[in-house]
């Protein structure tokens, strides 16, 4: 099979059948699914061109700092309280860092040719993106009211809106860098086109941490457009304003001849608006728990994959999981999640990808005698700063789609900076193709079991959650679902705790709190899962470790009353009414029982 022919299959199996590939047998129909698919994809890709890979290879201070991030990421599975965790994540960034190369390897070798075959494969993932994401919003009866409640379930091909508008920015980028590649005036007229439709869908998804975004990205791009222009093209600056005044008149007609809970729209763009409200507080509550958490462990983290774990340890009070059934799974900032969960040394080669890049194609651009490739590198480099904005409000990092455009777009500025990426090499690796090789399948091979134990989990416990499942049958369910890759679920809940809730249920106390126990081992700061380990302790008159459970329960939500009302009775029961008399005097003044409960211990004292 000719060159060309194995480069289009690969690319179209990463860019265009992975990002889109879903399954409806397990709770997040994208995360594990689109994993095992890319693993499999890259897997076939090294095999595709182990004859082609280069003799000579060397490594530049970017593939240094990839390189680190992966290290620690994989020694940080010695010290990660959960190591399945640990694992997947680490398996993730190995698979972004094989992505990178390939695509690198792809453009250096092809010297450029496989570009158009990026930015097609683009356009198509882009399209069956914005078909679904049409279809869902043609099922809203406000499909043109730009209605807040009416569209902030949209999910596109993505696990959440959130993920499709980080996602749809992601590929608008190359949209736009097309316009500029391509020459043909039809397909520039066509690519700017659809690079319209996506800027007017990603306004009406109303994602704040999109739109600084494209805020940032769009006027680091006009600004450096004209200074590497030399001069004003005053043509498209009017046309520029021709477009912007017609928008402005759209919006206004939209404002004053349409009556719908528009102004909720309004406010999703109001910054100000955004720094009072309850999301922005929870938030900034997420980034300052993180910040303790890196505090507490600077060097060396909580370990990949952990934050999630560590996370209610810094205390839930003031925020959604306080007086919810909300479990924080990441910190909605991936600069943080990486500094908590692999310390500074994690954190300083995460960033320095992003630096050294930006430096490097910084190089080239001015290095470069053609003006059109200057707007070329610039466009990437104005993406890039986008992403660098979504990261910092949102979990890109996390999710896979999003990885193989961040690898494309670092390796699209590779090919661009080739050579400055000469000038920066540290040495020539002197290790036979076949050994590469073979390490690389030997890391995708762990993906694809790590991936399937993953989703053999998740696809088990997807009907334990339905009440109409037997117990015997979930019972089954969670013993299938349990093992060295996967022993949390979605939101956090070890296996056991489940197994714990039907014990318990079924009147075993003594089983029951031997799930607790594991469930406890597996996640230490899981607030339910530490209240139920109480109630299960008390069950069987272990007061003392009762107290215990509830105090670190305690502790990590004081807003939580009934822990508080356990703690009283518990002390009672003891006759230790005086600390039992604290306790209660913490409740609010309508809890049931409190001042009952106030003149019974005092008159015990």
């Amino acid at each position: 099979m000719k060159f060309d022919i194995r480069t289009k299959i690969f690319l179209i199996a990463l860019l265009v059948i992975t990002p889109v590939f879903q399954l409806w047998t397990v709770m997040d129909i994208a995360l594990v699914p689109r994993f095992i698919c890319w693993s499999a994809v890259l897997m076939g890709g090294v095999v595709l061109f182990a004859k082609n890979f280069p003799k000579e290879k060397y490594l530049t201070w970017v593939d240094i700092c990839f390189a680190t991030w992966l290290f620690v990421s994989a020694a940080s599975v010695l010290w990660a309280w959960n190591t399945a965790e640990a694992i997947f994540s680490t398996q993730k960034v190995a698979a972004t860092l094989l992505t990178h190369w390939v695509l690198r390897f792809l453009l250096i070798k092809n010297e450029g040719k496989i570009i158009p075959i990026l930015l097609w494969c683009n356009v198509a993932t882009t399209l069956a993106v914005l078909a679904v994401t049409f279809w869902q919003m043609s099922q809203s009866p406000t499909l043109f009211r730009l209605a807040y409640n009416s569209f902030r379930d949209l999910t596109g091909l993505s696990a959440q809106k959130n993920l499709l508008c980080s996602f749809l920015y992601l590929t608008l980028i190359f949209n736009v860098f097309a316009v500029f590649y391509f020459r043909k005036k039809t397909k520039r007229i066509a690519l700017g086109g659809l690079a319209v439709v996506q800027i007017f869908i990603l306004i009406m998804l109303q994602t704040r941490g999109v739109y600084v975004a494209l805020l940032v990205s769009g006027l680091f791009f006009l600004i450096g457009s004209q200074w590497i222009s030399v001069y004003f093209n005053f043509k498209k600056i009017l046309v520029a304003v021709v477009v912007l005044l017609m928008v402005i008149g759209g919006l206004w007609a939209r404002l004053n001849l349409v009556d719908d809970d528009f102004n909720v729209y309004l406010q999703k763009i109001n910054v100000t608006k955004y720094l009072n409200s309850n999301t922005a507080s929870e938030r900034f509550r997420l980034w300052n728990n993180t910040i303790n958490l890196i505090q507490e462990k600077p060097l060396q983290g909580t370990g990949a994959g952990n934050w999630t774990i560590f996370f209610p340890s810094q205390g839930v009070e003031n925020t959604a999981a306080a007086n919810q059934n909300t479990f924080f799974q990441r910190p909605h900032n991936d600069f943080l999640w990486v500094f908590s969960e692999l310390g500074i040394l994690g954190f300083l080669a995460y960033v320095g990808i992003f630096v050294l890049t930006f430096w490097l194609a910084w190089k080239a651009m001015r290095a470069s005698t053609s003006t059109n490739e200057k707007l070329q590198i610039w466009v990437l480099l104005s993406g890039l700063v986008g992403y660098v904005v979504i990261a910092n409000f949102s979990f890109p990092k996390e999710r896979i789609e999003h990885q193989i455009w961040w690898a494309m777009l670092l390796a699209i500025l590779a090919y661009h900076a080739r050579g400055e990426l000469k000038n920066v090499r540290l040495f020539t690796l002197k290790i036979n193709n076949q050994v590469l090789v073979a390490l690389a399948l030997l890391v995708l091979g762990f993906n694809l079991t790590v991936g399937y134990y993953r989703y053999k989990g998740e696809a088990a416990m997807k009907p334990v959650y339905l009440e109409a499942t037997k117990k015997e049958r979930k019972k089954q369910l969670l013993k299938a679902a349990k093992s060295p890759f996967y022993n949390l679920d979605y939101v956090g809940f070890p296996m056991d705790w489940y197994a714990g809730i039907i014990a318990s249920n079924e009147g075993q106390a003594q089983q029951a709190l031997n799930y607790f126990k594991e469930a406890y081992a597996a996640n230490p700061f899981n607030f339910r899962v530490l209240t139920d380990l109480a109630i299960a302790h008390d069950n069987l008159n272990q007061r003392n470790e009762a107290i215990k459970c509830f105090a670190e329960a305690h502790h990590i939500n004081p807003q939580h009353e009934d822990t508080i009302f356990n703690l009283a009775i518990l002390n009672y029961k003891l006759k230790k009414h005086k600390i039992a008399l604290e306790w209660v005097s913490k409740l609010s003044e309508n809890y049931p029982r409190k001042n009952e409960l106030i003149r019974e211990l005092k008159s015990k004292l």
